[in-house]
């Protein structure tokens, strides 16, 4: 019997296609206050919520950093840009989506980022009303690695932890659903997987029509 009946989607590098646009706007902000801002760094970023990421960056950069300057410029220009501009997709989404709606498997989304702007991108490319519920950065005391967000969502699913895959792209996120005690899928998107990445994940897909394709054999197959 499958016993899969929910699905956790990160959003951000997941959903829509934001990660390297964040970069580029992470970039102009430290440039812009005189400091250099590298692909580390980023990757450290990537799937933290935003106490998290203020954490890390005050870490790293010390006490004379302009911590809220940078982050409020970051933040309010990569908003304009993505109103102005639109937000991309990545591959897959409404076909898995619709898989997912047309099998009768529970959807969730569980992102790093505050719920306002979450819900804001969500509806901007048309996909907010496929999910089922959803648990945001500014709703968790814990962020990504630890795996609270997920075990929220499949709270609010109605399901336990191991009836739930998680869809994440980041290395804190594949973490955080290994640790939550769900199957975990790698969906690569600027962070190449790791050996550590590699142990936490059940499986690793080049994007959401290889998920999709995943869940139709695995289901076939069972039954």
């Amino acid at each position: 019997m499958w016993k899969i009946k929910g699905i956790i989607f990160d959003m951000d590098g997941v959903l829509v296609d934001t990660e390297r646009i964040s970069f580029k706007f992470w970039e102009k902000s430290f440039e812009k206050y005189g400091y250099k801002y590298s692909m580390d760094t980023h990757l450290s970023l990537i799937g933290r919520n935003n106490n998290s990421i203020r954490n890390i960056l005050g870490e790293t950069f010390g006490t004379e950093f302009p911590l809220d300057e940078i982050c409020n410029y970051k933040s309010e220009s990569m908003i304009k840009y993505l109103l102005e501009e639109g937000t991309p997709l990545k591959i897959g989404v409404f076909e898995l989506l619709d898989y997912l709606r047309e099998n009768n498997y529970k959807i969730a989304v569980a992102t790093s980022t505050h719920k306002e702007r979450a819900i804001q991108r969500l509806e901007s490319v048309g996909i907010k009303e496929k999910f089922d519920d959803m648990v945001c950065g500014d709703e968790i005391e814990h962020s990504k690695p630890n795996p609270e967000i997920f075990l929220k969502a499949a709270e609010k699913l109605g399901l336990k932890p191991e009836e739930c895959i998680v869809i994440e792209d980041s290395p804190a996120g594949v973490e955080a659903g290994y640790k939550g005690g769900m199957t975990v899928i790698n969906v690569p998107d600027m962070k190449m997987p790791d050996e550590e990445m590699k142990k936490y994940s059940s499986l690793i897909c080049n994007n959401l029509l290889d998920v999709k394709e995943y869940l139709e054999t695995k289901v076939a197959t069972v039954y």
